[in-house]
């Protein structure tokens, strides 16, 4: 069967939010948009926007004012989307405790994929804290002739910080094929990965990634905290050599400087992923990450690759506004 002969046909992604039912308040009564425009972002019908807003209306959350406890994350949402013209911004509450980020971030990415991961596409994931901490969230279903790709090599020991578990698990959850890079992270030269690359499975791979629908991303801070250093996927003593390159994030375990080019550093060429310039032309990007201390690595991370979503949480959404315009 041809690769996209079930999938439902769809201008692209729709509008999303932390409180779909606000924002669509937010959208007629504040900025003014019609309801049939509203119907187009969300891709729902006029008759559906037409009940929502009469049901705001009826339940106090529209006053004269837009009046909801989740007021202050739409309008974040709209003040990201604008900022980097992106298809949806997600913004989660703070959390108390930060140790709880993570999995705030993983049930908004997990209600993401539940809306918008559709039969006959292909999913194109990275491994990661966030990204893991998504699957505690992510609801059994069984899509038709979809497919989920793993973006980054494997790890000897089977672990959540293994970057192949994340995909192994999510295709798990949907009932559907994966396929990995079946090669270790990082290996010892750039000859040898050219030559990995030339092995037909891993070729297969890498060219089942470019043609991806989607591809969901998060990104890290170049320190010893980062995932990436703390457990030694990449050994600490390179973060100095990469922070004199410029380096400020890690992506697919590519390293990045603030202008989100990959830095002249070796490591870049011994990296078992898909490269970021493939991931950039994936129609639908998710980028998922939160936390002050990476305010500066998802900045570099949305100039690396063009991003369609991007799910974080309140405080992390002001201060990218902050350093975006400062």
């Amino acid at each position: 069967m041809p690769r996209n002969a079930k999938r439902t046909k769809l201008s692209g992604p729709s509008l999303s939010s932390a409180d779909i039912n606000v924002k669509m308040a937010w959208l007629y009564h504040v900025e003014g948009l019609t309801q049939e425009k509203i119907a187009g972002l969300l891709n729902v019908s006029r008759m559906k926007v037409m009940r929502t807003l009469a049901a705001t209306a009826q339940e106090h959350v529209v006053v004269t004012t837009v009046n909801a406890d989740t007021t202050e994350q739409i309008a974040l949402e709209r003040a990201l989307e604008k900022r980097w013209n992106l298809r949806s911004a997600i913004v989660v509450p703070a959390p108390e405790e930060a140790r709880n980020l993570e999995r705030a971030i993983g049930h908004a990415v997990a209600r993401y994929l539940e809306e918008q991961l559709q039969d006959g596409m292909t999913l194109a994931i990275g491994g990661g804290a966030t990204l893991h901490s998504s699957l505690a969230f992510m609801a059994r279903r069984e899509l038709a002739n979809a497919t989920v790709i793993g973006l980054v090599g494997s790890l000897p020991h089977s672990q959540w910080i293994n970057p192949s578990i994340v995909a192994t698990k999510v295709a798990e959850r949907l009932k559907v094929d994966s396929y990995q890079i079946s090669a270790p992270v990082v290996v010892d030269d750039p000859a040898l990965r050219d030559r990995l690359w030339e092995q037909p499975s891993l070729r297969d791979v890498r060219e089942r990634a470019a043609r991806a629908d989607m591809a969901l991303l998060t990104v890290g801070e170049v320190s010893p905290d980062a995932t990436i250093f703390r457990h030694g996927i990449v050994p600490k003593s390179l973060i100095e050599p990469l922070r004199r390159k410029g380096a400020v994030a890690n992506m697919l375990c590519y390293f990045i400087d603030a202008g989100g080019r990959l830095v002249d550093h070796e490591i870049n060429q011994r990296v078992m992923a898909i490269e970021l310039d493939t991931v950039s032309r994936i129609p639908h990007v998710i980028l998922a990450a939160g936390g002050k201390q990476k305010v500066e690595a998802i900045l570099a991370a949305l100039r690396a690759v063009p991003t369609q979503a991007l799910i974080t949480d309140a405080a992390t959404a002001a201060l990218l506004l902050q350093e975006a315009d400062g």
